[in-house]
């Protein structure tokens, strides 16, 4: 009998993997050879090894309109979202105080993004970029986000007896796997499939 002790909560969440310095593999948009998604300088990159292809996540930023009201004289400090306002160096804006509107100096700062979305369909939500190791299984998604993910789910997926480590929080790392393929009827084609998977170069 196989025994699996399975690993950590969220040791293989996109957001999680890249604050730790791990990548991401995926396809590249130029030639769908192997590249990988980083953390660099507080921002996202991709990489391809094959056509040395590369882009960076684009930055995020905040509007300000900050100034004296011309009729009650008190200070604001109003956030533009208006995507048709944002691009000229001032606005007009609603003093938040007394309702009258001002002629106000847009201040602009780049934020940083606090949460990266999941992946979907096979997909980083980021660049939109495939992941490397994906395949379908009975018209289902496949997927790992990086070599070690890969063999991760080989052997959560193969056990025949699965455990959470001693002290564990209620979630494991499992809790993120899709339940078809954790489904014993669809054992051995996702462990045949995610086997093929591991012989791709990268």
């Amino acid at each position: 009998m196989k025994r699996f002790e399975d690993e950590g909560a969220y040791k293989y969440n996109f957001y999680y993997l890249l604050h730790r310095g791990k990548q991401i593999d995926v396809k590249c948009k130029e030639c769908g050879g192997h590249a990988v998604i980083s953390k660099s300088d507080d921002r996202l990159v991709w990489a391809c090894s094959n056509c040395y292809a590369q882009g960076a996540e684009e930055p995020n930023y905040r509007y300000d309109a900050k100034g004296s009201c011309v009729l009650c004289e008190r200070w604001f400090n109003v956030q533009v979202t208006d995507e048709k306002r944002t691009p000229h160096q001032s606005a007009h804006v609603e003093c938040p105080h007394c309702g009258k509107v001002n002629q106000a100096l847009l201040y602009r700062r780049e934020t940083h993004r606090g949460y990266y979305p999941e992946i979907r369909e096979g997909r980083e939500s980021i660049f939109g970029m495939e992941l490397y190791f994906l395949d379908q299984v009975r018209g289902k998604h496949v997927w790992a986000v990086n070599r070690e993910h890969l063999n991760y789910l080989i052997a959560y997926v193969s056990a025949d007896l699965r455990v959470k480590p001693a002290n564990s929080p209620m979630k494991t790392a499992s809790h993120a796997i899709p339940a078809y393929m954790k489904n014993a009827k669809n054992r051995e084609q996702v462990v045949r499939t995610l086997t093929k998977l591991q012989y791709k170069t990268g």
